[in-house]
């Protein structure tokens, strides 16, 4: 098994923060910060499953990087998009799942 480092892009942490702020505007700041541990959790797995994962076959990935992979996180409510540079796993973006079927 392989274990690379993974980076969260600019994007990812404004994806995440925003995220976080529709909780908090929903709900309360500790199900936002429990929901966003929970994520950061499922971006550090892979570290090890991102040499498992295929390269995505949909064109929407694609725009973020032409190798991009896809991971379902959050019980399938998003999507993680990155792809793998030497060492590194470089998280590119975070979608909701229902946009990636194209």
């Amino acid at each position: 098994m392989t274990v690379k480092k993974v980076i969260l892009s600019e994007t990812v942490r404004m994806d995440i923060g925003a995220i976080s702020d529709f909780i908090i505007n929903v709900s309360r700041p500790e199900h936002a910060e429990r929901y966003t541990q929970n994520l950061l959790d499922e971006l550090a797995d892979l570290s090890y499953l991102a040499t498992m994962r295929p390269e995505c076959p949909w064109k929407l990935p694609k725009r973020y990087h032409s190798q991009a992979k896809t991971l379902p996180i959050c019980r399938r409510k998003l999507t993680a998009i990155f792809h793998i540079e030497g060492d590194f796993v470089i998280v590119d973006k975070i979608l909701p799942s229902s946009l990636i079927t194209y």
